[in-house]
């Protein structure tokens, strides 16, 4: 028998495996786990090549797996503008905002006529209310365009050369499924835009090289993170994270969804379901709403506060019509792609359900595992739908946190209570992952399991104490339950003989630390199918 290469011993090892087991070391050759078990057993299995590393007591668990993450949004992000707002950024005010602008403008230096881009930005939590105009930025940013994305992600702020660009003039029409926000009292676009009148700009925008892309995996890495989604890929940042894995294995899984819109071009190519170099095309991502946060999550029953261009009776926005929807379920599954669909709202989830009842009533067989991306702000009986159609819900439990309290204004505390209802799920037999949405909200895996564990926000208002999970069931949501969703739970998610060595050295146990002190938990060591792709020292 081949000595492995890497022995970790001394530990209290989290396999996650079928019965829970605890172990005390485990043993890597060739990229794969190879033995698990007692300290004893498993050093004895050491040859005169074999790194054996004495963890004294420190926890290993499966390398986290990023159920929903967006790697080709937040790789260009590294050279941008942050504009987060506390407890993740600095950006109190408008000020706060134009000079973090001016300083990434001065260190890009763009040309004349090109972008000046910032991320992350949430008048909701800023302390001056954070209202922005096309008007503003055009005196802050004469020579150039400007684009601040939101903090969802699903809308922003441009200036008058990019309202020009889009067409948006004064008199325009909404595009269907968007939002063109106006100054108050008149037609004149103001500079604020959602959904459909955002997407298609800003998905075309962003671009990035391989050091941008590189230090993007870098810091998921960083934080545990081995198997990483790419939520909404074009065919274009299809074909070029392909190109950089092909000259060598990623140091961390990359898996895509195409955007639907370019669906076709996947399929055509034959590139669905395959992988090199550690990058996978996994599926196909339709948008059917918004965000609870930016108040364009689809709802059955209307907003406590009305639209974000003031509109009363606000049920959100279906971003995505009927009609594609379903051509775009039906055509995914008669070709075995996974569909992984981006619903917030429950009108969002039910006209995803609709859709996928109508590809089964036309004979076509789904894929299965059909994915319900965020299912947040749901009806408890919709989980009984999932159940029956085969879905799995991958949730969102750190909007408890970041946003729960801006969504107890928007929803009521109902609604707000049961937002991303992790317990009821695992109740009916679900096997709800959990995910960062990076940038929407941070990286951080222990920040996730906290959240599912604690549902505790800003102000400290537990949103649905009722839908707590156990600290266990918080980790399998970001392990082994993520891997079942990807389709990859035969070779990753837990710790057991066979299985990629995709492991993570924690400084502390979070089946055992006080709950508050789960978000705290550093990561040491990453290992990447044995080999280390991050170490804190």
């Amino acid at each position: 028998m081949t000595a492995p290469d890497l022995i970790l011993t001394n530990a209290t090892v989290l396999t996650v495996d079928g019965d829970d087991s605890t172990a005390e070391a485990v043993a890597v050759t060739d990229g794969l786990i190879t033995a698990v078990g007692s300290a004893s057993e498993v050093t004895a299995l050491a040859g005169p090549g074999t790194e054996v590393v004495d963890l004294a007591g420190r926890t290993v668990v499966p390398g986290f797996v990023d159920a929903h993450s967006h790697v080709s949004m937040g790789a260009p992000y590294v050279k941008h503008a942050d504009l987060q707002t506390p407890p993740v950024g600095g950006t109190r005010t408008v000020a706060d905002a134009l000079r973090r602008l001016h300083e990434a403008k001065d260190r890009n230096d763009p040309a004349p006529g090109e972008y000046v881009v910032g991320w992350g930005y949430f008048p909701d939590q800023m302390d001056d209310g954070g209202a922005l105009t096309a008007e503003q930025l055009d005196a802050e940013f004469p020579d150039h365009r400007v684009v601040i994305v939101h903090v969802s992600g699903h809308g922003g702020y441009v200036n008058g050369r990019v309202l020009d660009d889009l067409g948006y003039l004064p008199g325009c029409a909404d595009p269907h499924g968007g939002t063109v926000v106006r100054l108050p009292g008149t037609d004149v676009p103001s500079g604020e835009l959602w959904e459909q009148a955002w997407m298609p700009f800003v998905l075309n925008l962003l671009h990035y090289g391989r050091d941008e892309f590189d230090a993007m995996l870098a810091e998921y890495a960083r934080w545990g993170v081995t198997t990483v989604q790419d939520g909404a890929a074009t065919w274009a940042q299809i074909q070029q994270i392909r190109g950089y894995a092909s000259e060598g294995a990623l140091p961390v899984d990359v898996r895509s969804l195409v955007i639907y819109s370019d669906l076709d071009k996947v399929i055509d190519a034959g590139l669905a379901d395959t992988t090199v170099g550690g990058h996978t095309v996994q599926g196909v991502k339709l948008i059917l709403d918004g965000s609870p946060q930016g108040r364009t999550a689809h709802v059955t029953q209307e907003y406590e506060t009305g639209g974000p261009g003031g509109e009363a009776h606000w049920h959100g926005i279906a971003s995505t019509d009927v009609q594609t929807t379903n051509t775009v379920v039906a055509t995914a599954y008669q070709h075995d792609v996974q569909v992984f669909a981006h619903v917030n709202g429950d009108a969002a989830i039910d006209q995803l359900l609709d859709a996928h009842r109508a590809a089964k009533a036309a004979g076509i067989t789904p894929t299965g595992r059909t994915i319900a991306i965020h299912s947040q702000v749901m009806r408890l009986g919709q989980l009984d739908d999932y159940v029956a159609e085969g879905f799995e819900p991958s949730m969102f439990t750190i909007h408890t946190y970041l946003f729960g309290d801006i969504h107890v204004t928007n929803f009521g505390t109902e609604r707000a209570f049961g937002i991303s209802p992790m317990h009821s799920a695992l109740g009916k037999g679900l096997r709800p992952s959990n995910h960062s949405d990076y940038p929407i909200t941070p990286i951080n895996p222990l920040g996730l399991l906290w959240s599912s564990v604690a549902r505790t926000s800003l102000t400290g208002v537990v949103l649905g104490e009722g839908e707590r999970v156990t600290p266990l069931q918080g980790l399998r949501a970001l392990t082994i339950d993520a891997a079942y969703e990807h389709r990859t739970e035969h070779d990753r998610g837990s710790i057991e003989v066979g299985k990629l060595a995709d492991l993570v050295v924690l400084d502390r146990n979070p089946l055992e630390v006080p709950t508050d002190e789960i978000r705290d938990i550093a990561v040491e060591r990453t290992i990447k199918r044995g080999v280390t792709v991050y170490a804190a020292r």
